[in-house]
């Protein structure tokens, strides 16, 4: 069976391509996504997407600490700050920081829930660095994945609506790029599978 013709810039096939939707985001603090295995081919995922958007932002896939010494020797040259974006009781507000903050360097963890807690269970040096998190979680809009957390977000919402609150960067092509996302994944489900996702609250 031949392969489905793919796009060369998002990497999804051509039938699908998004690149239309795609526009750049200038921000001032560098992303950096660590995404779980599980989530490489994942035609839901959001995350390749938000890079292509964004100015500052990279991938690094992977689980155990060796599949991110690359990461860990950037941020420890980086004359910036690190912080985690997750709950928790000991995380601080973003909203404390302000849109003019000085530049940090933030890591978003990619995958389910479980996954994402088994990436902080097995990567201590994540579990040391100082988090950050929302005062009040924003409402997702992930209309087109399960979600099993009421505070869920996609990878996507929880960079747009973080970059929101530490810099001034328009992040309406996240935004923008994600309904496009949406739309191209509704359109092609299968009728019955399609109500549901829209009939989601």
């Amino acid at each position: 069976m031949s392969k489905r013709p793919t796009c060369p810039h998002c990497q999804r096939p051509q039938k699908v391509c998004l690149c239309a939707a795609i526009a750049p985001v200038h921000n001032r603090h560098p992303i950096h996504i660590l995404q779980h295995p599980s989530e490489a081919n994942a035609a839901k995922g959001t995350a390749a997407l938000s890079l292509l958007c964004l100015d500052k932002g990279q991938l690094w896939p992977g689980e155990h600490p060796e599949d991110f010494a690359s990461l860990r020797q950037r941020l420890a040259d980086s004359d910036h700050p690190s912080y985690l974006l997750y709950p928790g009781e000991d995380a601080t507000a973003m909203e404390t920081l302000g849109q003019d903050s000085a530049p940090l360097n933030l890591l978003v963890l990619d995958g389910t829930w479980k996954k994402v807690y088994r990436l902080l269970q097995l990567n201590p040096w994540l579990q040391a660095l100082p988090k950050l998190s929302f005062a009040e979680v924003p409402k997702g809009d992930y209309q087109i994945r399960k979600a099993h957390r009421a505070d869920s977000l996609s990878t996507l919402e929880a960079i747009a609506h973080g970059l929101n609150t530490i810099d001034r960067c328009d992040t309406g092509p996240l935004f923008a790029a994600f309904d496009a996302l949406k739309a191209s994944q509704l359109a092609h489900m299968p009728a019955d599978v399609k109500h549901r996702y829209q009939t989601k609250s």
